[in-house]
């Protein structure tokens, strides 16, 4: 969007700037930083047009307002308004939200401490998070069974199937995704059902060094964005979400150290919050429920490289190979007889 435009928007919310920062986007999103003349830097947040954006805003308004009224670092709006911009048959939404210190980290560079106080974080946010009615919601177990009844379409048609084989020499199980939907439809039945975020993951957590009397510097994580996936269900869902991504984008650290580092360093030390431990029976290759919903992740985001990729770039993408190995060695797709090798 221009900069005239944002000035008209800006103007309907009473905002004065002097200037105008770089633009930051995002999967669903603009972020449109303003430097007031008083300043004080506010946000003005574009969305991009999907069905039911304005639910979508709410939500993640109320979820993100929520937590930074009992002090967490989370975006909040200045003003309640949603604004529609309408253009023709484009259309966009608007908020206005404060500004949030701080930068994101690459995967690459993230240090135990860095994994250590996100899952702090994510340890304190579900203990309030808590106390916030799920009503108006939409339940996590109903988004990923409509993603892996999507994944059983794609991975069944036989164009697909065929070029999966002979360009990547790989192909699904089928009956892990039956598996996948059972899980889910399980899980609708769990106690201790909360709203969570479902995107706490690197491009929307901000990181700051504060310097110290001693003249040391402390990290601390100084933003939490983007709350637009957020759903309630069961916290192992918000903690697997978070793993998964872990897991893969983290290439210094071992399966075991990012969990060491996430779950018992991060989650229960500094988030002062017990680990729920969660078994489910009758369901083929029962097993803890945090490395079940794992599974269900790192699938979903094997489907989304496959989806949205060219697969001759795929050898390429480090993000896709390391996914690609994390579920060849949990048996969840396999090697076909003609495999050819990507790297």
């Amino acid at each position: 969007m221009d900069k005239q435009a944002i000035a008209r928007i800006a103007k309907c919310y009473g905002i004065n700037f002097r200037d105008q920062l770089p633009v930051s986007k995002g999967y669903r999103n603009e972020s449109h930083p303003l430097l007031t003349f008083g300043g004080q830097i506010v946000n003005i947040i574009i969305y991009k047009q999907e069905p039911s954006i304005v639910h979508t805003i709410r939500c993640a308004n109320r979820t993100s307002n929520f937590l930074a009224e009992q002090g967490y670092p989370a975006r909040r709006t200045l003003d309640p308004r949603i604004l529609r911009i309408q253009v023709g048959s484009w259309c966009r939404h608007a908020v206005l939200y404060n500004y949030l210190p701080g930068r994101t980290i690459a995967w690459e560079a993230y240090t135990k401490k860095h994994i250590k106080l996100l899952g702090g974080m994510l340890g304190n946010m579900h203990s309030e998070l808590r106390r916030l009615p799920v009503s108006g919601y939409l339940a996590v177990t109903d988004q990923y069974t409509n993603h892996i009844k999507t994944i059983r379409a794609y991975i069944n048609n036989k164009g697909v199937a065929s070029a999966m084989k002979h360009k990547l020499g790989l192909g699904f199980d089928d009956n892990e995704l039956k598996n996948a939907l059972m899980l889910l439809a399980a899980c609708r039945r769990l106690k201790r059902q909360q709203v969570l975020h479902l995107d706490f993951v690197r491009s929307n957590i901000l990181f700051t060094s504060l310097p110290q009397a001693d003249s040391s510097k402390d990290l601390i994580i100084s933003g939490v964005l983007d709350f637009e996936k957020t759903a309630y269900g069961h916290p192992l869902f918000d903690i697997a979400r978070s793993l998964a991504f872990l897991m893969v984008d983290c290439k210094h650290k071992s399966e075991q150290q990012v969990r060491k580092y996430f779950l018992f360093s991060g989650y229960q030390k500094r988030g002062n919050n017990r680990l729920p431990k969660v078994r489910l029976t009758g369901i083929s290759k029962t097993s803890d429920l945090l490395a079940r919903l794992v599974d269900i992740f790192l699938l979903y985001d094997f489907y989304k490289f496959l989806r949205h990729n060219p697969y001759q770039s795929l050898s390429d993408n480090e993000h896709f190979l390391r996914t690609r190995d994390l579920l060849l060695s949990r048996e969840l797709i396999y090697r076909a007889n003609d495999t050819i090798k990507l790297n």
